[in-house]
């Protein structure tokens, strides 16, 4: 890490811990206690490194003197996140998602409430994104301690918010994937939850549309494979590829209207 790159990680973080706290009015309470919609930093240095990162990017886009420029976003979590270099995803990036400039603002371990946090804390793109593909929400159930409502109510909120963002933007919410092998199991239960409440939630936001591609990961009887997702939650390059194959065709209409 540069030493640019380091002091700015430092200036953000003491930005953050200088600014007072702002009296909280009942409603306000209220709404905070809403553990997937309230946006939440984490203090981890290479989580601020990746999120520096990516303003370092949007910023070379913002520059008319570099050759560079953002049309899709592809926001999530570590399931995202290994889309990028050294990930099983890599390849499939390369063939199916830098054609689109695609912007990869997958972090590990992300819940919906960091993705708020760090959404707030982006630089606007002076030229909006043509689309947005959105999947999150699997870390704050199964081994998270949010309830799959409440979780689904972050993907929504992550969803609106884009959409204020950038109103013309075309947004693609994917259902969570299918985590364990097994359709009885817990996590999976927990899952299946949180996708059914999407469609009703995302209705009303503009330029949003809801897919769920889970199935794809699947044999008849509902089966997650190894060689689908290695440790039965993320994706192996087979995986990347179904999932490229399964959105691309929508991102390319989203992105050509």
């Amino acid at each position: 890490m540069t030493r640019a790159l380091h002091a700015n990680i430092l200036l953000s973080l003491a930005i953050w811990f200088a600014c007072p706290m702002p009296i909280i009015n009942a409603e306000d309470r209220f709404n905070a206690a809403h553990p997937s919609t309230t946006p939440q930093v984490r203090l981890a240095s290479w989580w601020f490194t990746r999120h520096a990162e990516k303003i370092a990017e949007i910023e070379a886009a913002n520059d008319a003197k570099q050759n560079k420029s953002i049309e899709l976003l592809m926001v999530g979590d570590s399931i995202t996140n290994n889309f990028d270099k050294g990930g099983p995803g890599e390849p499939i990036w390369k063939q199916h998602f830098e054609p689109l400039n695609a912007l990869n603002l997958g972090f590990g371990g992300d819940r919906t409430n960091h993705v708020l946090w760090r959404l707030d804390h982006l630089p606007p793109l002076k030229a909006p994104p043509k689309a947005a593909s959105l999947m999150i929400g699997t870390n704050n159930i199964c081994w998270g301690s949010d309830k799959p409502k409440q979780a689904a109510d972050g993907v929504q909120a992550i969803a609106a918010k884009l959409n204020k963002m950038y109103p013309k933007m075309k947004i693609l919410v994917l259902g969570v994937f299918p985590r364990r092998q097994n359709l009885d199991h817990p996590h999976r239960k927990q899952i299946t939850e949180l996708n059914s409440y999407l469609p009703d939630l995302l209705k009303e936001i503009p330029n949003v549309t809801y897919m769920d591609i889970g199935p794809q990961f699947l044999d008849d009887n509902g089966f997650l494979s190894k060689e689908m997702m290695p440790d039965t939650t993320h994706p192996s390059k087979e995986g990347h590829e179904i999932w490229a194959n399964a959105i691309i065709p929508s991102l390319e209409r989203m992105m050509k209207k």
